[in-house]
Protein backbone atom coordinates (compact mmCIF):
# COMPACT_ATOMS: atom_id res chain seq x y z
CA UNK A 1 0.00 0.00 0.00
CA UNK A 2 1.53 3.67 -0.75
CA UNK A 3 -0.14 6.62 1.03
CA UNK A 4 0.73 10.06 0.09
CA UNK A 5 1.00 12.93 3.19
CA UNK A 6 0.54 16.18 1.22
CA UNK A 7 0.52 18.30 4.90
CA UNK A 8 -2.90 18.76 4.77
CA UNK A 9 -3.38 19.08 8.72
CA UNK A 10 -5.75 15.88 8.70
CA UNK A 11 -5.04 16.08 12.79
CA UNK A 12 -7.58 19.47 12.24
CA UNK A 13 -10.39 16.52 11.92
CA UNK A 14 -9.36 15.63 15.98
CA UNK A 15 -11.07 19.24 16.94
CA UNK A 16 -14.93 20.18 17.36
CA UNK A 17 -15.87 21.98 14.14
CA UNK A 18 -12.97 20.91 11.85
CA UNK A 19 -14.29 20.53 7.95
CA UNK A 20 -11.93 18.50 5.73
CA UNK A 21 -12.25 19.79 1.58
CA UNK A 22 -11.41 16.61 -0.98
CA UNK A 23 -11.19 17.19 -4.39
CA UNK A 24 -11.32 14.74 -7.11
CA UNK A 25 -12.65 13.55 -10.06
CA UNK A 26 -15.22 11.25 -10.49
CA UNK A 27 -15.59 7.85 -11.83
CA UNK A 28 -17.45 7.69 -14.94
CA UNK A 29 -17.14 7.49 -18.76
CA UNK A 30 -16.70 10.89 -19.36
CA UNK A 31 -14.28 11.38 -16.77
CA UNK A 32 -12.09 8.85 -18.38
CA UNK A 33 -12.82 10.28 -21.87
CA UNK A 34 -11.50 14.03 -20.83
CA UNK A 35 -9.55 13.06 -17.92
CA UNK A 36 -7.33 10.51 -19.61
CA UNK A 37 -7.86 10.62 -23.03
CA UNK A 38 -8.26 14.13 -23.84
CA UNK A 39 -6.04 15.42 -20.95
CA UNK A 40 -3.28 13.37 -21.42
CA UNK A 41 -2.74 11.87 -24.63
CA UNK A 42 -4.74 14.59 -26.97
CA UNK A 43 -4.39 17.74 -25.48
CA UNK A 44 -1.19 17.07 -22.90
CA UNK A 45 -2.31 19.12 -20.29
CA UNK A 46 -1.39 16.64 -17.39
CA UNK A 47 1.79 13.77 -18.43
CA UNK A 48 0.70 10.48 -19.71
CA UNK A 49 0.20 7.91 -16.75
CA UNK A 50 -0.88 10.85 -14.23
CA UNK A 51 -4.30 9.53 -13.80
CA UNK A 52 -5.95 6.03 -12.85
CA UNK A 53 -9.67 5.83 -13.86
CA UNK A 54 -9.74 2.77 -11.37
CA UNK A 55 -8.40 4.63 -8.66
CA UNK A 56 -11.17 7.47 -9.48
CA UNK A 57 -14.25 7.48 -6.48
CA UNK A 58 -17.53 8.54 -6.77
CA UNK A 59 -19.29 11.39 -4.93
CA UNK A 60 -21.40 8.76 -3.52
CA UNK A 61 -18.57 6.17 -2.61
CA UNK A 62 -16.74 9.45 -0.88
CA UNK A 63 -19.60 9.87 1.09
CA UNK A 64 -19.55 6.07 2.03
CA UNK A 65 -16.57 6.45 3.41
CA UNK A 66 -16.38 9.13 5.04
CA UNK A 67 -19.40 8.68 6.88
CA UNK A 68 -17.54 5.21 7.78
CA UNK A 69 -15.03 7.29 8.94
CA UNK A 70 -16.79 9.34 11.07
CA UNK A 71 -17.26 12.23 9.07
CA UNK A 72 -20.74 13.91 7.59
CA UNK A 73 -20.68 15.12 4.20
CA UNK A 74 -22.44 18.48 4.21
CA UNK A 75 -21.63 19.98 0.39
CA UNK A 76 -21.05 18.46 -3.01
CA UNK A 77 -19.49 20.90 -5.70
CA UNK A 78 -18.68 20.34 -8.90
CA UNK A 79 -15.94 21.60 -10.83
CA UNK A 80 -14.51 22.46 -14.06
CA UNK A 81 -11.61 23.52 -15.91
CA UNK A 82 -10.88 25.48 -18.83
CA UNK A 83 -7.62 24.91 -20.45
CA UNK A 84 -8.08 27.95 -22.52
CA UNK A 85 -8.92 30.71 -19.51
CA UNK A 86 -6.57 27.94 -17.04
CA UNK A 87 -9.45 28.72 -14.44
CA UNK A 88 -11.08 26.42 -12.70
CA UNK A 89 -15.24 27.04 -12.13
CA UNK A 90 -18.00 25.53 -9.62
CA UNK A 91 -20.65 23.79 -11.04
CA UNK A 92 -23.44 21.81 -10.03
CA UNK A 93 -22.22 18.81 -12.54
CA UNK A 94 -20.31 16.50 -10.63
CA UNK A 95 -19.78 13.71 -13.58
CA UNK A 96 -16.08 15.15 -13.84
CA UNK A 97 -14.46 16.77 -11.51
CA UNK A 98 -16.12 17.38 -7.99
CA UNK A 99 -15.23 19.11 -4.02
CA UNK A 100 -16.52 17.51 -0.90
CA UNK A 101 -16.67 19.37 2.30
CA UNK A 102 -17.74 16.68 5.44
CA UNK A 103 -17.10 17.72 9.15
CA UNK A 104 -16.27 15.91 11.74
CA UNK A 105 -19.68 13.74 13.19
CA UNK A 106 -21.24 15.79 15.64
CA UNK A 107 -19.36 19.18 14.46
CA UNK A 108 -21.71 20.52 12.17
CA UNK A 109 -23.19 23.02 14.73
CA UNK A 110 -19.80 24.86 14.61
CA UNK A 111 -19.65 24.82 10.85
CA UNK A 112 -18.16 28.37 8.49
CA UNK A 113 -20.45 28.49 5.88
CA UNK A 114 -20.06 26.11 3.13
CA UNK A 115 -20.39 28.84 0.75
CA UNK A 116 -17.88 31.24 2.15
CA UNK A 117 -15.29 27.76 2.37
CA UNK A 118 -16.09 27.02 -0.94
CA UNK A 119 -15.07 30.99 -2.35
CA UNK A 120 -11.93 30.50 -1.30
CA UNK A 121 -11.62 26.94 -2.62
CA UNK A 122 -11.87 28.79 -5.84
CA UNK A 123 -9.06 31.01 -5.28
CA UNK A 124 -6.71 28.19 -4.06
CA UNK A 125 -7.76 26.45 -7.44
CA UNK A 126 -7.36 29.19 -9.80
CA UNK A 127 -4.20 30.18 -8.20
CA UNK A 128 -3.00 26.29 -8.18
CA UNK A 129 -3.96 26.12 -12.18
CA UNK A 130 -1.53 29.23 -13.11
CA UNK A 131 0.99 27.81 -11.00
CA UNK A 132 0.78 24.96 -13.36
CA UNK A 133 0.76 26.34 -16.02
CA UNK A 134 3.85 28.70 -15.90
CA UNK A 135 5.49 25.57 -14.76
CA UNK A 136 4.49 23.65 -17.96
CA UNK A 137 5.63 26.59 -19.91
CA UNK A 138 8.90 26.64 -17.77
CA UNK A 139 9.77 22.65 -19.09
CA UNK A 140 8.58 23.33 -22.84
CA UNK A 141 11.28 25.46 -22.62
Amino acid sequence: MKILDVGCGGGLLTEPGASLFITTINKTQLSYALGIVFAEQIAGIVPKGTHTWEKFVSPEMLESILESNGLSVQTVAGMFYNPFSRYWHWSENTSLNYAAHAVKSGAQEHQVPAESVLKEETEELQATASTIAGVREEVKK
